[in-house]
Formats: structure tokens, C-alpha cells, sequence
């Protein structure tokens, strides 16, 4: 038991697991609204595992890692505002304290999903474009999923009704252009949890698309 709780990736996985079965299963008995109060709490859980088991994190990882939040947050803010990034949105109250229109745990999120994504690609034989590239689809392919479920439970909510495509299309451009900068100057991008991550994390969103019947925007 020692070793076990001494070892990063296995104690990362239990808790990982532990809470997401606990959270299937309370949507499965139909709780799911209850639970999606917790989201903020769930994301910084989430990032906190995610750096717990960043390999060796240098001053550049943390120094980008920031650079996203506050990128990603600044983006936000300016698309809330205008509507010419991602299309007409507005954010609910769900996610906690705003400034600008767009909570503060949004910014955290863009990092989180970059770096989580960089990590499942770094070890990968390729260019930095092409892993860049590679990275950015998997965030929007993600997202693909997330935004049902963001929308019937009104973490934010699109003008119209439908996504656009055009949040798809912002969404690709801005993380591959964060990635190619992650990629350039940060040196260790290895993190063994960020499969297991966003694997759960996505796997969550179509348990509660298919047990709502929800429709992929």
C-alpha cells in the first residue's frame, strides 16, 4: 500500500477513476444535474493530476502553461464580447466567477486540454506542424462531444441554437497556434495521465449524451 500511494501515475489513476465511476454511475441514476454543480472543482482536480505527473516541469513548461491560461481566457473574453472568434455565445453561472463575461476556470481549461493534448502526440516520430496539427484535432474533436452536454446544462449557450462551425474551425486554429509554441520551447511534454484524462473526461460526455439523447451539434 505504501508503494502504491507512493507511485504518481498508479494513486493518479485510482482517484481518477474513483471519481469519475462515482460520477457515471450518478448519472446513470439519473443525478446528473446535482453533479454538473461540481465542474469547477472537477477541472481543477483534473489539472492538478494533470501536473502532478508532468515529467520534470522546467521554468518554459510553467511559463506556457500560463501563457495558455491567460491566451485562452483573453481569447474568450474578446469572442464573448464580439462574437467574431467563435461565434454569438454567452456563459452561465455554472462555471464560477467571471470577469469579462467569461469565468475565470476557462482560462485553466485551455491549458489543461493543450497541454493534455500535446502530451498524447510528443512522443509521436513527426514534425512540430504536424504534431501541433494532430494535437489541435484531437481538442476539437473533443469538443465535438463536450458542447452537448455544456449546452443542456447551460455552461454557456449559442445565439441560434446550434453550434457554429465556426467555434469548431477558432477552436483549431488558436490551439494549434498555442501547441506550435508548447511544442518549440518546451522540451518534456511526456505526461502518462493525460490519455487517461480526457479519455474518461470524453467518455463521461457520451454517457450523459446517450442517457439524455442528446444531439452532436
Amino acid at each position: 500500500m505504501k508503494n502504491f500511494l507512493q507511485n504518481r501515475f498508479y494513486l493518479s489513476l485510482f482517484l481518477l477513476f474513483v471519481i469519475y465511476l462515482v460520477g457515471i454511475m450518478t448519472v446513470l441514476f439519473g443525478k446528473a444535474e446535482p453533479l454538473m454543480q461540481l465542474t469547477v472543482y472537477n477541472l481543477l482536480f483534473a489539472t492538478a493530476l494533470l501536473l502532478y505527473n508532468a515529467k520534470k516541469p522546467d521554468k518554459a513548461y510553467w511559463l506556457w502553461f500560463g501563457i495558455c491560461a491567460l491566451a485562452g481566457f483573453g481569447i474568450e473574453v474578446v469572442g464573448v464580447q464580439t462574437g467574431v472568434v467563435f461565434g454569438e455565445y454567452t456563459y452561465g453561472r455554472i462555471l464560477g466567477i467571471s470577469l469579462g463575461g467569461v469565468p475565470l476556470i476557462i482560462g485553466l481549461n485551455w491549458s489543461l486540454l493543450v497541454f493534455a493534448s500535446a502530451a498524447l502526440v510528443s512522443h509521436l516520430n513527426i514534425s512540430l506542424v504536424t504534431k501541433a496539427a494532430v494535437a489541435a484535432t484531437i481538442m476539437v474533436a473533443y469538443d465535438v462531444f463536450l458542447e452537448p452536454v455544456a449546452i443542456r446544462f447551460a455552461f454557456w449557450d449559442w445565439a441560434g441554437g446550434p453550434v457554429p462551425m465556426q467555434n469548431y474551425i477558432a477552436w483549431w486554429v488558436i490551439a494549434f497556434l498555442m501547441l506550435l509554441g508548447v511544442f518549440r520551447y518546451v522540451k518534456n511534454m511526456r505526461n502518462r495521465t493525460a490519455l487517461y484524462i480526457l479519455g474518461i473526461q470524453t467518455l463521461f460526455f457520451i454517457i450523459i449524451i446517450l442517457k439524455k439523447g442528446l444531439p452532436l451539434h
